[in-house]
């Protein structure tokens, strides 16, 4: 995830309708879920279509959310519905039905800067509800879609890395695209198979080799220790330029994207891959969910190099530990609640969630085993994969498969204004 930008927030709307549409007006529906969502760029044009199927719904209509877009068209088999624009939300003339649905969405888009939607550098960063100015969504980051991708009138010398398909549900914010002068190099494949690369920009080779350097192993440790990956059998790293200050990456899996300040860190590049398993393969059911994602993958992250690496695992956690003495006590990490937040304007976007998260889990493995709470974390990602959880069902997990009751420790280290020591949870 993403570590140091400032985040704005930008959105507007509008209204149409076709003439010859169908009776039904405009109805407002966000309930309405998304079960596939196809998408197609003309990167030059700043043009797009978007094939959104709405699941089965006995109510009338659907609402997607869609930023700034500036709306062409909308059909349902060919022919136009009504629909329109307003607040940033764009609501359907869709009838109730008890198939999937497939609306085709014709529209123009602009470029952001500010980490807001698609860059005239070249990527797109939509985390956390910014999804809506690059295609309609929903942002919810318990909401999940599967993804169909492709990205045409890329500028002659450049290469898009993007994921054609992502085969699972995923958060609206994983799909993404980086266009620039990229060199792909092979890292291997793990023992499940799937291929590991990383995709550098020039100048780089020597900070991709470096902050890859066990990519291939801890993907490896994640697939046999944690569980299958879902998002196909080709991952890796993608060096995006974000500019100088932008530290860290984002979870953009299949290929995740990493700042070219971060490309030759290890721990980054570990970090956002174990995305793929929580954040990721496990989506978050509210934003105050967010440690269940950050602060689990930067446990995963230490935890998968003391196994492959233990030389830089130990390094890795001494920087945790520098980490956690310089945040503030009295950041938030989990609040007691499911969506009452704006995980950005409330401050839950700050380093306490990825470090308090981290040595939760630390102090847990130091009390029933590391190997242990690796059974805990593999089972609570089997029965809840490709679906939204909480960090309240996984204490209840690591309960029910270590015999400990984390409770005490989880408040300790998740909700107390006072930071624990650093060691076994009591």
């Amino acid at each position: 995830m993403l570590r140091r930008l400032v985040v704005f927030l930008a959105a507007c709307g509008g209204s149409s309708a076709s003439p010859d549409a169908p009776t039904l007006g405009p109805t407002p529906n966000a309930a309405r879920g998304i079960a596939d969502t196809k998408l197609a760029f003309d990167v030059g044009a700043l043009s797009a279509t978007a094939t959104i199927t709405f699941e089965p719904s006995t109510d009338h209509g659907a609402t997607l959310e869609v930023g700034d877009l500036m709306i062409d068209s909308v059909k349902v088999g060919g022919q136009p519905i009504q629909f329109a624009v307003a607040a940033a939300k764009l609501d359907l003339g869709l009838s109730a039905s008890d198939q999937p649905i497939p609306v085709e969405i014709a529209y123009h888009y602009k470029t952001h800067e500010g980490f807001q939607g698609a860059s005239t550098k070249g990527y797109t960063l939509l985390w956390p509800y910014y999804c809506g100015n690059v295609f309609p969504c929903h942002s919810s980051p318990a909401d999940g879609t599967t993804f169909t991708l492709d990205v045409t009138n890329v500028p002659a010398g450049k290469m898009a890395v993007f994921p054609a398909t992502i085969p699972n549900e995923a958060p609206s914010y994983q799909i993404a695209w980086s266009i620039d002068a990229y060199t792909e190099v092979p890292l291997g494949t793990t023992t499940a198979g799937t291929q590991l690369s990383v995709w550098h920009r020039a100048n780089e080779a020597t900070a991709a080799t470096n902050g890859t350097i066990h990519l291939r192993d801890a993907f490896d440790w994640l697939e046999k220790n944690i569980g299958p990956y879902k998002f196909g059998p080709k991952a890796g790293t993608v060096s995006t330029g974000w500019g100088a200050g932008a530290f860290g990456g984002m979870e953009h899996h299949p290929y995740w994207h990493v700042g070219s300040a971060a490309l030759g860190d290890i721990e980054t590049n570990i970090h956002e891959a174990a995305h793929g398993w929580f954040g990721g393969g496990v989506r978050i059911q509210c934003w105050e969910d967010f440690v269940l994602s950050e602060g689990t993958v930067t446990y995963l992250a230490g935890r998968a190099l003391d196994a492959v690496a233990p030389t830089v695992g130990a390094q890795v956690w001494q920087s945790y530990e520098q980490d956690l003495t310089a945040i503030d006590a009295n950041a938030k990490v989990w609040p007691a609640s499911c969506n009452a937040i704006d995980i950005l304007k409330d401050k839950l976007f700050t380093r306490a969630p990825y470090m308090r998260g981290a040595f939760f889990y630390r102090a847990v493995a130091l009390k029933v085993g590391a190997a242990k709470l690796d059974q805990a974390i593999a089972a609570f990602y089997t029965a809840n994969a490709t679906k939204p959880a909480t960090m309240a069902s996984m204490l209840t997990t690591i309960a029910q498969v270590t015999g400990y009751d984390p409770t005490t420790c989880a408040e300790m280290w998740l909700r107390s204004t006072t930071k624990p020591a650093v060691g076994p949870c009591p």
